[in-house]
This record gives structure tokens, C-alpha cells and sequence, in this order.
């Protein structure tokens, strides 16, 4: 066995803390026709705000890892093969990444791992990115049906490269040299707040290699045996976001079974303990995601999705079903796989097969079915083949006055949040805290003169319609910080930017298809569509997310549209349709 260790000139920078690394996700895969393309996810206002990136990409299937850079602009994506820039062109020296020599070897190829590569700044390098990877196509496979990895490599991204476009300066550079568990690269924030701890099963037994990554390179501090022995299968595995616990799933087979191993974590040692494990009968994709508040633990079981309280002394016990497919007419069938959470505190839930739906937990820190779980939470317009951009939990800072906290850093808080009217009632707001590096205090000003709250969540009860400016301030020992928006509340709907920026129609001019993306929530929103003289020739229910109408039927000419909730005319406009 041999441990690898690197070492490149060190640069120092003030700030270790990443925020916005993980603001943009991409989706999807090429093809030939209007079902194909890219989704872009964009978490930059706190809630999610969809769009078709109009720049060629190639495919992602289920491997997928995206990184943006501290400012939220996205950056660079990996799909398993190849390294693409921001222009979405294989980056230089981006290529021959993987080590796969013949794709789909057994029915699987590099492109098909889950949690197969992960993007992550490197410590006190900001004009460094390192991207953690491994490949099936080096695994020594004593029977066709077995997944395992080969060694865990990195490749080094210099961003100024190239124009700034980045350009791979290393690759193929091995960490771990072992067989090793198919994917489930995951990691946790340090202790001291700048470095990162990664754990590596060795395939089929309890060992975890303890990589650490700082400054100086990539350590391989020794190996921990504990708990049993996790038996090769498909899944996830993730911390929770205060770095405390640590969950791996594998799906072995129909005979075998589901297993998912829960330990404690200590950020300071690296080290696991208190191994937990539980059980599920039958063969069944899926993955796991941990609450923002750390006490819940999600598990995807292909058609049903649980919750377990991980505060609770018999965890098996705990457990409650929140969410169970329903099948519809879509074909493939949008079953559960990989989970995610995500900057607006909400869990991603990916369909198993080329669909157009995700899934989605609205609110996994609370218990139960009061999680508000929806199947088809997001509509998409192109398909996704069963992919999340993957990503670690970024908003982690040290822990202050541990033995760890050696570096002089400290949690200064960043106030952050997303807000949702009620469909009924769009004076009644509800608000939901996404502030990080530990918070201690809240106080919310709602712009109305009222006394305001000290809740972390709050709804609100506006007296009247208009534009007020809602600011949360958040703080604890070392500071404070402000976060403000401007909502508009029950005026006319043409008067509302917020609003109108949430609805759109494109393409203009269009051919066989159009596409009305819809960022927000109203009262049993729907679109109609008429021709030139005024006639209606369309109406249909509306979702959140990109919604499809087929118009190859229609004769080429001018159509109007307009997007009504109630009795109300929300967004109008116009579109012409080409030869």
C-alpha cells in the first residue's frame, strides 16, 4: 500500500471560507431534437431559479460534479470523462481525466458513478482547484455484476489558466492506491475551519483510509477499522452539514439487500465512532442527504423515501415513511435515486431513468410528513438521466475554542434567506433562515412597522398590499450581518420586477416547441395561448420549473400568451412562430 503525498508552492490568501461554490448546478445530456439540452440550476437568491443554458454540453449521466467560484458564478463541471470550462468546451488539458479503456464495461462506465468525482478549492491556493475522482475501468473485476473502484486520483486546476478559462496542470495523480468503493467521495469541513477531512472505504471490508487536505497537499494519515464491513453496491455517502455524522448506503441485490451505516464523526481527529446500522430488504437504488439541522437522515429506496431521527436511541425505530412513488403516465417510470442537499436548505431528489421531473423534501428539518415531501417537485423541460451536481456542504467554518481552532479564525456570521407567500394569501409570508458559521441570534425586520421576530423561521402576516423591505440580521460572539430584500406583496402583478423576472417565454420566435419557465408559487397558476385574431386555442395547468407546449400543429403566425393565478392576469407577452 502506498501512501501519496504532494506538495506545490504554497500560496496564502485571507479568507478560508467558500460560500457560493455550489450556487449553479447543471442537468442533463445532448441529443437530437427539443427533449435535449442543459438545465441550469441557480441558487444565487436563495431560492431556485431555473433556465436552459443555451451553450453545447456534453452529457451527464448520473456522475456529475459542478464548482462556481466564491462570487456564485459557475465555473467548471466534470461528468466522469472530461473537464469543461465556462464556456463549456473541454477545458485545456482536460481530457483523458478517467482511465476507463472500454466504456459501459459491464453494463457500467465511468460516467455511471455515483458521487464519482467532487470539485474542491484548495486550501490557502485561491487561484487553485483540485478535483477528486475515481474510475471503475481499473478495478480488478472477479465477476461482471461487481462495482469497485481502482485508487482514488486528483487532478489540479490552475483558474487563471488559459484566459481564465482554467487549465488542468496535473491529472491522474493517485491518493489512495487500493481497490476501493464505487464513488462516495464525500468530505467535511476541519475543525480549524480551512482544511477538509475525506474518507475512502476500501471495497468490501470496515476500513476507512483518513485523507487530509490542506495546504501543504494530501495526506494519507492512516486507515480506521470500525463497525462492519460495507459490502460492495450502489449508493451515496455524505456528512451531515455540521460535520458531526457520517452516512454510507449500499444497495447490493435483490438476495442481499440495502445497508446504510451511520457513524459519529469528529472533525477535530477524523475519526468515525458509534456506528449505527440499518437495514433494508430487496434490491433498490438510491442515496441518502442529512437535514440542515443534522437530525434527519434521508434514504431513497427507489420507490420510497424515509426519514430517520438520528436523535433517537433506536434509530431503526425512527424510522417514517415520507414519501412513496406514484405511478403516472411517464415513461420511463420517474423513480427515486440520488439525493442532494441543496443552498436553499431544501433536498434534491433525482429520477432513476431520462425523465423530466426532480424531486423534492420542501422542509427536512421537520419531522415526519410535515417534511413536505412532493413527487415532480421540479419540471424540467430537457432530460436529466438521473443526475445531482454533487457537491460538499461549503458553509462550514471552525469549531471555536476546540483544540482544533488553531488558526485564528472564527465564525462570523452571513445572514441569508428565502421567502414563499402563501398561494391563498400573498400577504402571508413565511421565511425560512439559510444563514451560516453558526448563527446565534435572529432578529427580522419586516419593513411594515411592526415589532418584528426573533424566530428563526417566521411567517408574517403583512396589514396591507406594497413593496417592504424585509431584512435579517443574524449574530453571535464574534459579529453580526444583514441580509435584505425587497418583496412585493399583493399589488398588480405587472408591477411586481421580482415577479415579473419569474416567468418566462422562449424561444421568440419558435419552431415546433415552447418553453414557459416558472420560478415561483402561485394560487393554481395556468396559461393560455391565442392566435392572431384573439381566439384562445390553448389553456393549461402550470408547475414550477420549465413547462413544455407542443406546437407542431400550428400554423406560422403572431401568438399571445398570458400567465393568470385567480382572477388575475400575472405576466402577458408575444411570440411569433417561424416556417
Amino acid at each position: 500500500m502506498k501512501l501519496k503525498f504532494t506538495l506545490i508552492k504554497l500560496f496564502i490568501y485571507g479568507s478560508v471560507f467558500s460560500q457560493l461554490h455550489d450556487n449553479t448546478w447543471l442537468l442533463g445530456y445532448q441529443g437530437s431534437g427539443d427533449n435535449y439540452g442543459i438545465t441550469q440550476f441557480n441558487f444565487s437568491e436563495g431560492s431556485l431559479k431555473l433556465s436552459i443554458d443555451p451553450l453545447y454540453l456534453e452529457s451527464f449521466i448520473i456522475n456529475n460534479a459542478t464548482i462556481s467560484s466564491y462570487g456564485g458564478v459557475y465555473f467548471a463541471s466534470f461528468n466522469g470523462y472530461w473537464i469543461y470550462d465556462a464556456s463549456h468546451k473541454r477545458m485545456l488539458n482536460g481530457d483523458s481525466i478517467w482511465y476507463t479503456e472500454v466504456p459501459y464495461l459491464f453494463g457500467y462506465a465511468d460516467e455511471s458513478i455515483p458521487q464519482g468525482g467532487m470539485f474542491l478549492p484548495w486550501p490557502n491556493h485561491p487561484d487553485s482547484i483540485l478535483l477528486f475522482y475515481c474510475s471503475q475501468g481499473n478495478a480488478e473485476w472477479p465477476t461482471g455484476g461487481d462495482l469497485a473502484s481502482l485508487n482514488l486520483y486528483y487532478a489540479l486546476i490552475q483558474k487563471s489558466g488559459n484566459g481564465g478559462l482554467g487549465e488542468v496542470l496535473q491529472r491522474r495523480v493517485s491518493v489512495v492506491d487500493d481497490t476501493i468503493q464505487y464513488g462516495r467521495i464525500s468530505v467535511a469541513r476541519h475543525a480549524n475551519g480551512r482544511d477538509w477531512w475525506m474518507l475512502i472505504n476500501e471495497r468490501n471490508t470496515n476500513r476507512y483510509y483518513r485523507v487530509l487536505i490542506d495546504p501543504y497537499g494530501m495526506h494519507v494519515l492512516d486507515s480506521q477499522t470500525l463497525g462492519l464491513p460495507v459490502i460492495d453496491g450502489l449508493g451515496q455517502a455524505v456528512f451531515s452539514p455540521n460535520g458531526t455524522l457520517y452516512a454510507i448506503k449500499n444497495s447490493v441485490s435483490a438476495s442481499v439487500g440495502n445497508y446504510v451505516d451511520v457513524y459519529s464523526f469528529d472533525r477535530c481527529s477524523g475519526l468515525l465512532s458509534n456506528h449505527r446500522q440499518l437495514y433494508h430488504p430487496g434490491s433498490a437504488t438510491g442515496g441518502v442527504a442529512i437535514s440542515p439541522n443534522a437530525r434527519y437522515l434521508y434514504v431513497s429506496f427507489n420507490t420510497t423515501v424515509y426519514q430517520y431521527d438520528l436523535y433517537s436511541d433506536d434509530l431503526e425505530a425512527s424510522k417514517i415513511l415520507v414519501g412513496e412513488y406514484e405511478p403516472d403516465s411517464t415513461f420511463p417510470p420517474a423513480r427515486f435515486f440520488t439525493l442532494q442537499l441543496a443552498p436553499d436548505n431544501k433536498i434534491y431528489i433525482s429520477a432513476l431513468n431520462f425523465v423530466k421531473v426532480i424531486h423534492l423534501i420542501h422542509d427536512p428539518d421537520k419531522p415526519g410528513q410535515n417534511c413536505n415531501f412532493q413527487q415532480k417537485g421540479v419540471i424540467l423541460s430537457k432530460y436529466n438521466s438521473s443526475a445531482l451536481s454533487y457537491s460538499p456542504y461549503y458553509r462550514l467554518g471552525p469549531i471555536d475554542g476546540s483544540d482544533c481552532d488553531s488558526l485564528g479564525l472564527d465564525n462570523f456570521p452571513k445572514a441569508w434567506y428565502r421567502y414563499e407567500q402563501d398561494t391563498l394569501n400573498p400577504l402571508a409570508v413565511g421565511f425560512t433562515d439559510l444563514s451560516y458559521y453558526e448563527p446565534a441570534n435572529w432578529s427580522w425586520d419586516f419593513g411594515d412597522g411592526s415589532t418584528g421576530s426573533n424566530d428563526r423561521h417566521p411567517e408574517h402576516l403583512f396589514d396591507s398590499t406594497g413593496a417592504y423591505t424585509v431584512c435579517l440580521t443574524v449574530n453571535n460572539v464574534n459579529g453580526s450581518d444583514t441580509h435584505c430584500k425587497t418583496l412585493y406583496l399583493g399589488i398588480s402583478a405587472q408591477d411586481n420586477p421580482v415577479l415579473q423576472n419569474q416567468i418566462s417565454l422562449f424561444p421568440n420566435p419558435f419552431n415546433n416547441r415552447l418553453h414557459l419557465v416558472f420560478n415561483t408559487r402561485l394560487y393554481a397558476p395556468r396559461l393560455r395561448l391565442y392566435n392572431w385574431s384573439g381566439v384562445l386555442i390553448r389553456e393549461e395547468q402550470i408547475n414550477t420549473g420549465i413547462n413544455e407546449i407542443d406546437t407542431g400543429t400550428w400554423p406560422a403566425g403572431m401568438y399571445f400568451w398570458e400567465v393568470i393565478s385567480g382572477n388575475e392576469r400575472i405576466r402577458t407577452g408575444k411570440a411569433v412562430k417561424g416556417h
